[in-house]
C-alpha cells in the first residue's frame, strides 16, 4: 500500500530493472572472485554470467576497479545489516558491541559453501597483500580501515561507558583486531573444521584484554 505521506520520487519498473540488473552482476562477480581468484574476474566473465552485456558492467560501475568497489562494499553492507538486526544492537555498550561484531564475523565465515562473500573477501585480501609494493590503499585498503574505524570507535565508546578499560589505546586495540580477523581469513581453509573453537578463544581473549570488570561474560 502506498503511503500518501511519502515525498520524493517513486521506484519505477525501469529503476527495479536496473536495481535488478546490478545485483545480478555483483552477485556474479562475487561468484568468479570465489571460484577463479582475482586473475579470472573480468569484466566480460561478469556479464556472461549475469546474463547481460558487457557494457552494462561498464554503465553500473565504470571499470573493474569500480566493479571490485562495489563488490567490497557490498561485503560490508551485508554485514552491517547483519549486525543492525541483532535484537538490542543499538543499545549495546561499546564492548558488547565489539563481541557481537567478531561473533558476527565469525559466523559469517562458518557458512557452508564456504561463504561466497567470505571466498571473495579472502581473494581480494591476498590480493592486495601480494600487490608490489603492498601499502593496502586502493578500495580494499580504504575499506579495511573503515573496519578498524568501526571497531576504535566501539572502544572508545566502550572507554566512555566503562565496558571497557580506560588504560587501553583504542586504535592499538583495533589494530591488532583486525589482524585476528585478517589472520582467521587467510588460513580459512585450514582452520574452517575448528571455526567454533577458534571464535570461543577469541571472544574469551578479546574478553579479558578488553573488559573493565573482568568478570563480565
Amino acid at each position: 500500500m502506498t503511503d500518501p505521506t511519502t515525498t520524493g520520487p517513486l521506484p519505477t519498473m525501469r529503476d527495479d530493472q536496473r536495481e535488478a540488473s546490478r545485483r545480478r552482476l555483483l552477485d556474479g562477480a562475487l561468484g568468479i572472485l570465489a571460484e577463479e581468484g582475482y586473475r579470472g574476474l573480468t569484466v566480460k566473465k561478469v556479464g556472461d554470467r549475469a546474463g547481460v552485456s558487457r557494457g552494462m558492467v561498464n554503465y553500473h560501475f565504470e571499470s573493474k576497479a569500480g566493479l571490485v568497489e562495489a563488490v567490497i562494499n557490498d561485503i560490508r553492507e551485508v554485514f552491517v545489516d547483519r549486525l543492525r538486526a541483532l535484537p538490542g544492537y543499538d543499545r549495546m555498550t561499546g564492548l558488547e558491541a565489539v563481541l557481537a561484531k567478531l561473533e558476527q564475523y565469525f559466523s559469517s565465515l562458518a557458512e557452508p559453501g564456504p561463504s561466497v562473500r567470505a571466498r571473495a573477501l579472502l581473494v581480494l585480501l591476498v590480493e592486495a597483500v601480494g600487490s608490489p609494493g603492498h601499502t593496502a590503499k586502493g578500495p580494499l585498503g580504504g575499506q579495511l580501515d573503515l573496519v578498524r574505524t568501526g571497531v576504535e570507535d566501539d572502544i572508545r565508546r566502550g572507554v566512555a561507558d566503562g565496558s571497557i578499560r580506560s588504560d587501553l589505546d583504542p586504535r592499538a586495540q583495533a589494530f591488532l583486531l583486525e589482524s585476528l580477523a585478517r589472520g582467521v581469513l587467510l588460513q580459512l581453509d585450514s582452520s574452517r573444521a575448528r571455526l567454533e573453537k577458534i571464535g570461543r578463544a577469541a571472544h574469551d581473549m578479546v574478553l579479558l584484554a578488553l573488559a573493565a570488570d573482568r568478570r563480565t561474560g
